[in-house]
């Protein structure tokens, strides 16, 4: 059964040839499963690459949200204790809001990190997915691999040249482990990320709403 996947970043699918004089046609089968075989990776590599970027935008929407929510949260604190137009607040209440407008605040920073992981992980990948297993090198496909291997780019024309399909086959499924994993891990870390902007907004809008009533019983205080 021949699979039709997209093209992958430039690459052709090799065309089914038929078996080479001299070869019987076990050959041929095995070069097309092959074949096949590289499609069908080179099609999950470039869904994986585009989930990848579709999860960093995520992340840089929650960047900028965590932003509006600590300049707002810096607004109420600075508004809530320097109205001089309204009673004074009693120590209790003051230390409510200073309590919930720093648990707030915590909330954001932990927003933050979480959505600043999902840019970018902590390690290479090879160091956090590997899992005390011995992968060979993704030449080619994976770029840290092929820098670390490779010094001079006549190294490189050689290993290109002598690279086989069954060499390309085992780097783009080595890449592939990688890319599902980090997909994975980055998407925890949004996921993580959005349940503390969650949270941070619900406290935001408690600290609001607490802090426009006490200034408005503070104000009906002082006028009475």
């Amino acid at each position: 059964m021949n699979v039709d996947f997209p093209r992958f970043r430039g690459f052709s699918a090799n065309p089914r040839r038929p078996a080479p004089k001299g070869r019987g046609s076990g050959d041929g089968e095995a070069s097309t499963a092959l074949s096949e075989k590289l499609d069908l990776l080179k099609w999950h590599l470039d869904r994986y690459d585009r989930l990848r970027a579709s999860t960093a935008s995520r992340a840089s929407v929650i960047l900028s949200a965590t932003a509006i929510l600590s300049a707002g949260n810096a607004l109420v604190f600075s508004q809530l204790f320097s109205d001089s137009r309204t009673s004074p607040m009693p120590r209790w209440l003051v230390a409510a809001f200073s309590a919930a407008v720093l648990g707030c605040a915590v909330m954001i920073v932990l927003s933050l990190i979480y959505a600043s992981r999902v840019l970018v992980t902590s390690r290479d990948s090879r160091s956090l997915f590997a899992f005390n297993e011995e992968i060979p090198d993704g030449l080619l496909f994976n770029g840290t691999d092929t820098v670390r291997r490779i010094g001079r780019f006549t190294d490189f024309q050689e290993a290109l040249g002598s690279y086989r399909d069954e060499d390309m086959l085992t780097a783009a499924q080595v890449e592939l482990w990688f890319t599902i994993h980090q997909h994975r891990h980055r998407y925890a870390q949004l996921r993580l990320a959005t349940r503390q902007l969650c949270r941070s907004a619900i406290m935001f809008i408690v600290v609001l709403a607490g802090a426009i009533l006490a200034r408005l019983m503070g104000y009906l205080w002082l006028h009475e």
